[in-house]
């Protein structure tokens, strides 16, 4: 068996699409327990698929995880394992689409699940590195407008402003941590006296301010998201102090990452 064969009898690339509807359709039933809070059995799920599509262990993980890359770069949340596997093909991001166009409620969920409700009012925060950027084609970038999940976002005043207070405290323990309890305590979130498009505000080291914007999602670091007219213009109008955080995987590891302008 040359290399070449053995790789595709491991991912199983040969997967018809009544098997691709049985494997995406577990992987988002499992996804539905865990947003709802519920105690999901992996094992007993995969025994499932395997026995309905013949496929062994491998091939069922490796597609796994590249529903997993899909899920992700479209804006929804994905199971702990197996990680994203960023080689899908067409026929799963067809698959995928079809099977979330059949559970609207999943989307909903995606933003709000009820799993959200017992996360404390603000959530401690971990600093990580911004993404390398991925390809996009064509299908995979209708998709994401299709679910538009960076507008769900964006409008629920809840995540949104769980979002922002997590942010906030976070910059007062860095604050603090730095020796300015003074500016930690200016730390806050912004009013209407502030300038618009902006979230928080807070400070450099130097006392230099600090506009903060703040883009949440439930989903991983890939997750797209955008900024609106008036986030545009202030970035353009104060580039010095314009700052971005982007909140993500916000029931599971928590963590940000940092960017500032140019964002054209």
């Amino acid at each position: 068996m040359t290399g070449d064969s053995a790789e595709r009898e491991a991912i199983g690339r040969d997967w018809a699409g009544a098997e691709l509807a049985v494997v995406v359709g577990d992987y988002l039933a499992q996804l539905e327990k865990l947003l709802a809070g519920k105690p999901v059995d992996r094992a007993t799920h995969d025994r499932t698929v395997r026995f309905v599509t013949g496929k062994s262990g491998m091939p069922v993980m490796a597609k796994q995880g590249e529903i997993a890359a899909v899920l992700s770069l479209i804006g929804l949340p994905v199971l702990k394992d197996p990680p994203p596997r960023w080689s899908y093909d067409a026929p799963l991001l067809q698959a995928v689409e079809d099977a979330l166009l059949a559970k609207p409620a999943l989307l909903t969920a995606a933003v709000r699940p009820n799993a959200l409700f017992a996360a404390p009012p603000a959530i401690a925060l971990i600093e990580a590195a911004p993404p390398q950027p991925l390809p996009m084609d064509a299908r995979l970038a209708r998709l994401i407008h299709r679910f538009d999940m960076a507008t769900r976002e964006a409008e629920d005043r809840f995540l949104r402003g769980l979002g922002v207070a997590s942010i906030v405290a976070h910059e007062v323990r860095r604050l603090t941590d730095h020796g300015r309890p003074d500016l930690a305590g200016q730390v806050r979130v912004a009013t209407a006296a502030d300038p618009e498009g902006c979230d928080a505000i807070s400070f450099g080291q130097d006392a230099t301010p600090r506009l903060l914007v703040v883009k949440t999602t439930l989903a991983g670091e890939v997750a797209p998201f955008g900024l609106s007219q008036a986030q545009l213009d202030l970035a353009r109008a104060r580039p010095d102090a314009f700052r971005l955080r982007r909140v993500y995987d916000l029931l599971g590891e928590a963590r940000f990452y940092r960017l500032k302008p140019p964002f054209e």
